[in-house]
């Protein structure tokens, strides 16, 4: 009996301390509500891959039209897409707090971004996992963490000022077009064609105004496909291309969602890209072109392979082969240069003829046939009189005839007296004439200060040596050093331009300061002396 009292003792002190905590509500501790701290965390879907959820796997959505740092679904749209916030955020594996933000929006609500595009959920998804939201309108789509781009929709608003219609007329219009993960739209050139870059210079001078977009491909919107992607090479650099079109951005667009570029210089010159452009055309045929001889290496030829000429007396910007001429070498013209791989149209250009008559040139000389070549790849008329050459890419040098005109505007011979001769020297492949000092030695630059304030007087030659035309030989050149930079030399003469010599052509420096003092160079040239 002892036993049991004590029992129930215990039970009911026990129950008289649970009662007196529960007394009263006056009593009562009021615990405030805890802000939502839930996690966002990668889950992975097996159509989509990895994608964005809240704690409890709850799928995470962003809005293409949220291009501007903030969010444009208000009012009705947030009962179909709530909003998802968190106040304290704590990324799951795989993610980084870095990538997201807070935004207040519009109607005074915060919301959660990632990577600067706002998060929502979907009012349709039932249970954790569910995508249904995916692609809804072609404006919503699931969260991921590895986009590369976005397809956005928004006004387009030039850099004009104006509003722009999806056709690039004025008006007010919602246009979809893709643009960068960090929201920056993506254009292409109307001048481009299929995998062809016909804009980006070869020093990338102009990639300010509209700078390649240089991106590795990733994930995309399910709306997009991948296989309307790809990459070309563009003077050394990889841009990515969308049916064929290489993308650009628009130097312009400094804040997020801006589409300045589509009024720039004038509107539909540099259209957006999205599912309604059209493949870009295909390249014309090439007009020029390298083909590869077995005996002088990569050669210009026109479109049917017929080898193309330089001309060497062509030293002045302009032809001399007229009349009679033209019959065994005639004019190479193209109205509109499409060129190869291996070629930049930069490098040509069209001169007038002194007889009227249109050619094309390249890199300043003018281009030929020869009469006698019969067939396509025939090279007959390399080295005809030590003036004709197949045409190359990659001289370094020429082989000019020309007649030598002093700084004294008087006329001189090969001999350095005053009178008409044409005669033959080396000149670099822009037309510049090369000259040699009769005080220099063997392998040895007597004239150049160890500063080099004389050489804007007498500049060195400083080019690294490719290909030269067959009537010259590459065991007769070299180079030297100078004061630590790199001269090139012809038969042991160290080389050097004239200062004054400002025109294509130019060879005042053989009279320079008097007749012989500076010869040009060519195959008559003898050894320098030890």
């Amino acid at each position: 009996m002892k036993k049991n009292n004590t029992k129930s003792t215990f039970f009911f002190i026990a129950l008289m301390i649970l009662l007196q905590s529960c007394s009263s509500d006056d009593d009562a501790t009021l615990v405030d509500p805890q802000p939502n701290t839930s996690t966002v965390q990668l889950a992975n879907n097996a159509t989509l891959g990895n994608i964005l959820t809240d704690a409890e796997g709850k799928s995470l959505y962003f809005f293409s039209r949220d291009t501007k740092d903030t969010s444009a679904c208000l009012g009705g749209c947030v009962d179909v897409w709530p909003i998802f916030y968190a106040e304290n955020l704590s990324a799951g594996t795989g993610l980084n707090t870095a990538d997201f933000a807070t935004i207040t929006r519009t109607d005074g609500q915060l919301q959660t971004t990632y990577k600067g595009w706002p998060l929502y959920y979907f009012a349709n998804d039932n249970a954790a996992g569910d995508t249904n939201g995916e692609d809804v309108n072609n404006v919503w789509y699931v969260a991921k963490p590895d986009y590369s781009l976005m397809y956005a929709q928004s006004q387009l608003v030039g850099h004009d000022g104006n509003n722009y219609t999806s056709t690039y007329t004025l008006g007010d219009e919602a246009t979809s077009y893709i643009v960068s993960i960090g929201g920056r739209t993506m254009y292409t050139f109307m001048n481009d064609t299929r995998n062809t870059n016909n804009f980006t210079n070869a020093d990338f001078s102009n990639n300010g105004v509209w700078p390649i977009v240089e991106i590795t491909l990733d994930q995309i919107p399910s709306i997009l496909n991948n296989d309307d992607f790809g990459t070309i090479d563009v003077h050394g650099r990889t841009q990515l291309t969308y049916r064929g079109w290489p993308l650009y951005y628009f130097g312009q667009d400094t804040v997020r969602g801006e589409n300045k570029g589509i009024s720039f210089p004038a509107p539909g010159v540099w259209p957006i890209a999205n599912v309604n452009t059209e493949m870009a055309p295909m390249p014309d045929s090439p007009t020029v072109q390298l083909s590869n001889d077995a005996a002088l290496g990569s050669i210009l030829t026109d479109a049917d392979g017929n080898t193309l000429y330089f001309f060497s007396r062509d030293t002045k910007d302009t032809s001399v082969c007229l009349g009679g001429c033209l019959n065994a070498w005639p004019i190479f013209y193209t109205e509109n240069v499409s060129v190869a791989t291996g070629l930049n149209t930069a490098d040509f250009a069209t001169i007038t003829r002194t007889d009227g008559q249109l050619q094309t040139t390249y890199k300043g000389w003018p281009l030929y046939y020869f009469a006698n070549d019969s067939a396509a790849g025939d090279t007959n008329g390399e080295d005809v009189n030590s003036v004709w050459y197949v045409a190359k890419p990659d001289y370094s040098l020429m082989y000019v005839q020309s007649q030598l005109v002093g700084h004294d505007g008087n006329n001189y011979t090969s001999t350095y007296t005053v009178g008409d001769e044409a005669t033959s020297y080396i000149v670099d492949i822009e037309g510049k004439t090369m000259y040699t000092f009769m005080n220099d030695t063997n392998n040895t630059n007597n004239f150049t200060n160890a500063d080099f304030s004389n050489n804007g007087v007498w500049p060195i030659v400083e080019i690294t040596l490719d290909q030269i035309p067959s009537i010259l030989n590459n065991g007769d050149f070299g180079t030297i050093d100078v004061h630590g930079r790199t001269q090139l030399t012809y038969k042991g003469w160290p080389l050097y331009y004239f200062g004054q010599d400002a025109a294509r052509g130019d060879n005042k420096g053989i009279s320079f300061p008097a007749p012989g003092v500076w010869p040009i160079a060519n195959v008559n040239t003898t050894a320098a002396p030890n």
